[in-house]
């Protein structure tokens, strides 16, 4: 599967592009494409799927260069976080 970068893939496309060139400033694509594998094969579980982009956003947020920097990773991270626990389900498994 081809990662379809930050965002439901219920949303446009250009908002999705929007938000994965946003987000690259910060974290490594890694994170999401996994996740994105991990949503489509069903395995691991959600909450595991969601737990491990945490994880890869908290590591990138350690290597960034100032502490200003770092806090607002952490705060995209969160934020980030929230919003797969609670809409990540429409995608899942494709909403399965």
């Amino acid at each position: 599967m081809i990662a379809n970068g930050l965002g439901p893939a219920w949303f446009p496309a250009a908002w999705r592009r929007w938000l994965t060139n946003l987000s690259a400033r910060f974290f490594d694509e890694a994170g999401w494409r996994e996740h994105d594998e991990g949503y489509d094969s069903g395995n691991p579980s959600r909450a595991a799927c969601d737990f491990k982009f945490l994880a890869a956003m908290v590591r990138d947020a350690s290597r960034v260069k100032t502490v200003l920097q770092m806090v607002a990773c952490l705060f995209i991270a969160a934020l980030l976080y929230i919003l797969v626990r609670l809409f990540g389900w429409t995608t899942y498994k494709n909403g399965k």
